[in-house]
C-alpha cells in the first residue's frame, strides 16, 4: 500500500508534462535545487500518496526534465497531469521504502544518498546470501567490516576467510567517531580470535595450523568473531585450508550442532572461479546454494563478479554494488541482482568511494548509500593491530594471545601434524594446483594481450569513424553549395 495520504507541506518542485501512466511520468523542474537524479518525489493521486524516484534528467530549451518512476505500489489509473510534485518527506520516503524497522533487528549500513536523516536499516532474517562487489579501492572491503561489526554488536557469530590480513584491524578502535553517522569509536577486541601464520602476522592469536584441531563449536560461537588471516600462504594451501574449513561448518550446521552464523569469504573470485577448478567450488557453491536452509550464510566479496562462479552469483540475495568500471562486471551485476536493469549502470559507474548501491532481498527497491564510518579502525593489506594500539592496550592484547595459546596448547600437536599432512598432500600429490595456477596465468595473459589488440583496433575503427564522418560533412557541404547556385541560376 502506498503511504497514508497527507497534505504537502513544501512549495512544489515540478510539474507533470506528457504522456502517464501508472508506472512513470515526465516532469519539469521548477525548482532546480530541490530535484535532481536519484532524488525522491511525492505527489497525491486518488486520495494516495505515491513515492517517485527521479531516474533520468536533463536540460531542453532553457528548461529541465526529468523523468520518474514509482517506487512500491502502483495506482489502478494513469496520474493525472494536472498535479503539483513535491520533494518527499524523509518519513515518507522511510515508510515506503520499508527501511524504517526498529534497529535492533537490522544491519545499519549507512545514510541513504542526499538524506542524512534516513538510515538504511536492513532487516538481517533477509539476509540470508550477502554479495558484496566493487573494483579495488571502491570500499567494498570497509563495507564488510561495518557488516562484521553490526553482527559481532549483535552476537552473531562470524568466521571470515581473510585473504590479506585486512580484518584483523576489527580488535582496534578507531580515532574518532561521526555524528552525521551516530557512530562512536569501539574495539571488538574481545570478540575476535585470528588464526594466522604467526611469521607473516606477528598480531595474531593463534598458528593457522590451530585452526585444523578446532571443532566447529569452537569456531562458531554467540558473538564470536573467527578470522582465518591467510596472508603469506600459497594459494594452494589457502584453497586447501578453506575446502577442510568450510566442510566442517556446513557439516556441522546441517547437524544443528552451530547457531546461526556469517561466513565471509574474501576475494571469493579466486576461492570460487568461474572458468578452471579450484578445490573450495564445490563447498561454495553447496553454501551458496543449501546453506541458509540450515543457518550456514554466506558473504561473498569480491572485486570481479565476471570471475565468480555462475552458480554462486546466481543465487538470489542481497547485493552491496560499490563503484564496477568494467562493463563486463557491471552487466554481470546488474543481471545477477533482482531489481537492477541496464538503467543503473551509468549509477554504478560513477559511485563516489563509500557509496554503494543496495538491491536484492533486503529492500523494496534499489537505493543509493553512503555506508556509514567504521568503529574500528580501517586496515590495510597485512594489517598488525599491535602497530596501532596504545601501550597498555597492546599488553593486553599480548596477554590474550597467551591466554590463548595455552588453551589450545593440548590440541597443537595433532593440528601441526594434519596442517603437515595438508602441505604434503599439496606438494606431493597429484600437481594439479600448480598445474591450474599455471593454466590460469596463461588464460590471463592471453586475455589481456586480446584486449590490448582490441582496443589498438577500436582506436583504428575511431580514426576511420572520424575520417567517414569528416568526408560525409564536406559531401554534404558540396551539395549544399552546388544546390545554391544552382537556384541562382534560376
Amino acid at each position: 500500500m502506498p503511504p497514508k495520504a497527507s497534505k504537502p507541506s513544501t512549495e512544489p518542485v515540478a510539474d507533470i508534462i506528457g504522456r502517464t501512466t501508472t508506472a512513470s511520468i515526465n516532469i519539469r523542474v521548477t525548482d532546480l535545487k530541490a530535484v535532481g537524479r536519484n532524488e525522491f518525489l511525492t505527489l497525491l493521486h486518488e486520495g494516495e500518496e505515491y513515492l517517485l524516484l527521479v531516474k533520468e534528467i536533463w536540460r531542453e530549451h532553457h528548461e529541465t526534465k526529468g523523468t520518474c518512476t514509482v517506487v512500491g505500489s502502483m495506482p489502478r489509473t494513469p496520474f493525472n497531469p494536472d498535479v503539483s510534485v513535491y520533494k518527499a518527506s524523509p518519513s515518507i520516503v522511510g515508510e515506503a521504502l520499508g527501511i524504517d524497522i526498529p534497529r535492533d533487528e537490522a544491519v545499519y549500513a549507512g545514510l541513504l544518498s542526499g538524506y542524512d536523516e534516513i538510515q538504511v536499516l536492513l532487516p538481517i532474517k533477509k539476509l540470508g546470501r550477502l554479495f558484496i562487489v566493487g573494483k579495488t579501492g571502491s570500499g567494498k572491503s570497509y563495507s564488510a567490516a561495518v557488516i562484521m561489526e553490526e553482527f559481532l554488536e549483535r552476537g552473531i557469530p562470524i568466521v571470515v576467510l581473510d585473504r590479506h590480513g585486512e580484518y584483523s584491524s576489527l580488535k582496534i578502535p578507531a580515532e574518532k567517531g561521526s555524528k552525521r553517522f551516530d557512530v562512536k569509536p569501539k574495539s571488538y577486541e574481545e570478540n575476535v580470535i585470528e588464526f594466522a601464520d604467526l611469521s607473516a602476522n606477528p598480531g595474531a592469536d593463534l598458528p593457522i595450523e590451530a585452526v585444523l584441531g578446532t571443532k566447529p563449536k569452537d569456531l562458531v560461537v554467540s558473538g564470536q568473531g573467527t578470522i582465518l588471516n591467510f596472508r603469506g600462504l600459497d594459494l594452494s594451501v589457502q584453497e586447501a585450508l578453506s575446502t577442510e574449513i568450510l566442510h566442517s561448518l556446513y557439516k556441522a550446521a546441517t547437524n544443528r550442532e552451530i547457531p546461526p552464523f556469517y561466513c565471509f569469504v574474501d576475494e571469493a573470485h579466486l576461492l570460487a572461479p568461474n572458468r578452471g577448478k579450484a578445490a573450495t567450488t564445490k563447498m561454495m557453491r553447496l553454501l551458496a546454494q543449501e546453506g541458509r536452509k540450515f543457518a550456514a550464510n554466506l558473504v561473498v566479496i569480491t572485486q570481479k563478479p565476471q570471475l565468480l562462479d555462475t552458480h554462486v552469483r546466481s543465487q538470489v540475495g542481497t547485493w552491496i554494488v560499490h563503484q564496477l568500471t568494467d562493463v563486463r562486471d557491471v552487466d554481470i551485476t546488474t543481471q545477477s541482482t533482482e531489481g537492477l536493469s541496464r538503467e543503473w549502470d551509468d549509477d554504478i559507474q560513477h559511485l563516489d568511494v563509500g557509496q554503494a548501491v543496495i538491491a536484492g532481498d533486503a529492500v523494496k527497491v534499489p537505493l543509493i548509500v553512503d555506508i556509514r564510518i567504521r568503529e574500528t579502525t580501517h586496515g590495510a593489506i597485512g594489517f598488525n593491530p599491535l602497530d596501532f594500539a596504545a601501550p597498555q592496550a597492546a599488553e593486553e592484547l599480548e596477554r590474550r594471545r597467551s591466554r590463548l595459546r595455552k588453551s589450545f596448547a593440548d590440541r597443537m600437536k595433532t593440528a601441526v601434524k594434519r596442517f603437515e599432512e595438508l602441505h604434503a598432500s599439496i606438494e606431493g600429490g597429484t600437481g594439479r594446483v600448480p598445474k591450474r595456477i599455471a593454466a590460469l596465468s596463461e588464460e590471463l595473459k592471453a586475455a589481456e594481450l586480446k584486449l590490448r589488440e582490441l582496443r589498438e583496433e577500436n582506436k583504428v575503427l575511431k580514426k576511420e569513424l572520424s575520417k567517414v564522418k569528416k568526408q560525409k560533412d564536406k559531401a554534404i557541404k558540396l551539395a549544399e553549395e552546388a544546390l545554391a547556385r544552382l537556384k541562382r541560376r534560376r
